[in-house]
């Protein structure tokens, strides 16, 4: 007896009727081939509609059917539905656990909500299955590059360059990921390779001219970028890639030239505007500098504005009005912006600040004369009230108060230490030998990628740490064990550890310590900042880039305890740390010095 059209199919496949034999018999639904063909061909044509009408046609005779889950989790992909992508394409990996091309579309939409590490699992589990699949290598390399895991990732961009040697992407994040783990060199040769297959992307002639320029390769670095403004002459973003790049070479006159034709043909460029405003300032234009200094806020470079309604404050006499200035920026500009608080105050403002909280109890004690409030999220309740006239980051006071070299401090110091802790220091200090006590800190905590060009390595500190008769106490504030114990087994140099201290979160009590050494060196950051507030003499290993806080001069007019030693754009450091070696000898006993140094 023929069964009804709602009952189980007697031929066993568990569906109804009417989906199986009973089509089937009066040939209601197209052979299933032809309409998965036609709908790889929708997608590829990309009518994702007609891709998941006729996915789903293929779906209602036979349920399982994996390669119809995939395209409509394909199609849903495309269309910016990503979980739902995942959810069809997690339904065709049931039906073709073995299937490579399934779980690498998989990976790629568990990418595409930020899913990364059950993106990996499906790329192990495709490599597994097919390791040299393009398209499986491809995702491979790329979940990794997402993960920053940039060592990792290598190979498989190597093997996608071997499988895929036309395509300009992968030589590019293949030089992306050389770069990100320094290897300035090797970078170079697949951004070459990138730039000969797309000689338009601006973005790889930038970061080949990077690498160029970071391995003292100057003409080589400015021929790339210069050859790309000439191919591009109408392009703001080139003009803007070749000026940044002239001023990390400390070509300001150069780099203001190719700014301001930015500028001319976008006026509005906020990072030519920005990087015109550090260009301006290192050359000593200081009135000019400080305006274009206020674009920093329309850069990628910078976080966002602190959420606050009052009105800016614009320069007017701040006599009887109540102004909150807020941070910014890194842990060095803070210190070194704080500056300018006391111009506020005798300027007659009740001043409050927002402060780090790493730096509370530093400033509470400097600033007697201002209102200290923690910066936190949400924002202290303190500066919602409406008392307060006016806001202003603390890097734009330089604007009012800052308008010369004339305007700068004449001494050093604004920053009070903890007396007790001070002298606490003082006798562990003591206990160490006779001798200088030199605190030392070689790189910024954000020495990656493209910015440790600007600084040396510990391994390079010989002449420094050899000298005799002096005590170094290590302040670099993160993990630098290895870097120590390398520097203590080439040159038999014991540096001091101090163990107790959080030296990156406890700023009131690095602080002390600074007070308490003789002379710090550092290799441009936060550390130096804040021993030239704290008066302390600050010897500061940095590249002579007309860095903007020099303000044309070789000296620092923030704090003038600080003294930079300064070193060629394109140069190795060893001469610089050897006159700075001699300068410490001289310092602390000049019959040692060699005669001539």
């Amino acid at each position: 007896m023929q069964p009804g059209r709602n009952d189980p199919c007697t031929c066993g496949s568990g569906r109804k009727y009417k989906k199986c034999c009973e089509a089937k018999d009066i040939g209601s639904v197209p052979t299933i081939e032809p309409t998965i063909e036609a709908a790889r061909q929708a997608l590829l044509a990309r009518r994702f509609e007609r891709t998941e009408k006729l996915c789903t046609e293929i779906l209602d005779a036979e349920p399982d059917h994996a390669e119809a889950w995939h395209l409509m989790g394909l199609a849903a992909g495309q269309t910016g539905r990503n979980e739902r992508a995942v959810e069809l394409i997690q339904k065709a990996v049931l039906g073709k656990p073995d299937d490579p091309v399934i779980r690498t579309n998989l990976a790629i939409a568990l990418r595409a909500l930020g899913r990364l590490a059950e993106a990996l699992e499906q790329s192990d589990s495709a490599i597994a299955i097919a390791p040299r699949s393009l398209h499986v290598v491809m995702n491979r390399a790329a979940v990794l590059f997402d993960l920053e895991r940039w060592q990792e990732a290598t190979p498989w961009f190597e093997l996608w360059t071997e499988l895929d040697p036309k395509n300009a992407s992968a030589h590019r994040m293949l030089g992306d990921c050389y770069s990100r783990r320094r290897l300035r060199q090797q970078a170079v040769a697949p951004y070459v390779k990138a730039l000969a297959m797309d000689p338009d992307s601006i973005e790889v002639a930038n970061n080949l001219g990077a690498c160029l320029a970071e391995q003292g390769q100057r003409a080589e670095a400015l021929a790339v970028l210069c050859h790309t403004a000439e191919r591009h002459p109408e392009n703001a973003a080139a003009w803007a890639n070749l000026g940044v790049a002239a001023k990390n070479l400390g070509d300001l006159n150069t780099a203001l030239r190719c700014l301001d034709r930015a500028l001319q043909l976008e006026p509005e460029h906020a990072n030519a505007r920005w990087n015109r405003s550090l260009c301006l300032l290192g050359q000593g234009r200081i009135e000019e500098g400080w305006l274009d200094y206020e674009w920093r806020w329309k850069t990628s470079e910078h976080c966002e504005e602190r959420p606050f309604h009052q009105p800016r404050w614009d320069g007017s006499d701040p006599r009887g009005k109540t102004v909150l200035v807020w941070l910014e920026q890194g842990l060095g500009d803070r210190i070194l912006f704080a500056s300018l608080l006391p111009d506020l105050v005798r300027a007659g403002a009740r001043c409050i600040v927002e402060c780090d909280l790493r730096l509370m109890k530093l400033f509470v004690r400097s600033f007697p004369d201002a209102e200290v409030v923690p910066d936190t999220e949400p924002p202290h309740p303190r500066t919602r009230q409406p008392d307060i006239d006016f806001q202003i980051p603390v890097g734009s006071l330089a604007r009012w108060f800052r308008p010369s070299l004339a305007s700068f401090p004449k001494k050093s110091g604004y920053l009070v230490p903890d007396a007790s802790e001070a002298a606490r220091w003082n006798e562990r200090l003591a206990r160490l030998s006779d001798g200088l006590k030199v605190g030392i800190c070689w790189r910024s905590g954000l020495a990656r990628g493209m910015r440790s060009v600007y600084y040396s390595q510990l391994s390079q500190w010989g002449p420094i740490l050899t000298i005799p008769g002096v005590q170094f106490v290590n302040l670099q504030y993160d993990e630098c064990s290895a870097e120590l114990r390398e520097a203590e087994r080439l040159f038999g140099v014991r540096i001091h550890v101090p163990e107790d201290l959080d030296l990156r979160n406890d700023q009131d009590g690095l602080a002390a310590l600074i007070a308490s050494l003789d002379l710090v060196i550092s290799g441009g950051t936060a550390v130096d900042a804040l021993a030239g507030a704290l008066g302390v003499p600050a010897w500061v290993l940095t590249r002579s880039i007309g860095d903007w806080w020099g303000l044309g001069t070789d000296q620092c007019p923030w704090n003038p305890s600080v003294q930079p030693f300064l070193c060629d754009a394109a140069a190795g450091w060893e001469p610089v740390i050897a006159r700075l070696a001699s300068e410490v000898c001289r310092l602390k006993s000049p019959e040692l010095c060699h005669s001539g140094n």
